[in-house]
């Protein structure tokens, strides 16, 4: 071989080499940029996109004519099978006669069974008290309220505190888990079962 000159196998080794380097390097710069993400961004659910977005929003649940509640919210946001509420405030009734009222800064309205969630600073309002929970289930079918967390039942100046509350919409009878209370002779209306 002379100097001056290259072999035609040199050659085809070069551009082998340049041929199989620059597919590596793609790949290599493609899962470098890929991993600059957290977990957090690679984990977050896929949000739902609202199919309608009401500014005002009202509504009620009827059985043969008769009230069982009515439903209004500041901000109504549609999903595939629930209404997410803002500031709602509700009125249940029974057998047609009004039985509390609840606020909460949030809320569902479970399309599927016409059940309501009430989340954060929920207040009951009812004849025979008043109810404070950070959440609420008012349970259509079974015409219940159910608060999982901690609720605190106030009835004139006896208050009830526990676990797991589930009571009727008027308060008069209430189940709790881990009652702590203090009842007063004047308000003896409060009836209360510890489960």
């Amino acid at each position: 071989m002379s100097a001056g000159k290259q072999s035609p196998n040199n050659r085809n080794i070069g551009s082998r080499i340049t041929f199989h380097v620059y597919p590596f390097l793609v790949v290599l710069s493609l899962l470098v940029t890929g991993c600059d993400k957290t977990d957090d961004e690679l984990t977050q659910p896929v949000q739902e996109t609202p199919q309608q977005i009401l500014s005002s929003f009202s509504t009620r649940d009827t059985e043969r004519g008769i009230t069982r509640w009515i439903l209004v919210a500041d901000k109504a946001v549609f999903l595939k099978e629930v209404v997410e509420l803002q500031n709602p405030t509700v009125q249940i009734f029974q057998e047609g006669k009004w039985a509390i009222t609840l606020t909460g800064d949030r809320g569902q309205l479970i399309e599927s069974n016409n059940d309501i969630h009430i989340f954060e600073n929920v207040v009951g309002t009812s004849q025979d008290g008043k109810l404070y929970t950070d959440e609420l289930h008012w349970q259509d079918d079974d015409g219940k309220l159910y608060a999982p967390n901690t609720a605190t039942i106030v009835r004139g100046d006896s208050i009830m505190v526990g676990q797991e509350m589930e009571g009727d919409p008027t308060l008069e009878t209430v189940i709790m888990k881990d009652v702590r209370s203090k009842i007063y002779p004047k308000d003896e209306k409060f009836d209360a079962t510890e489960n």
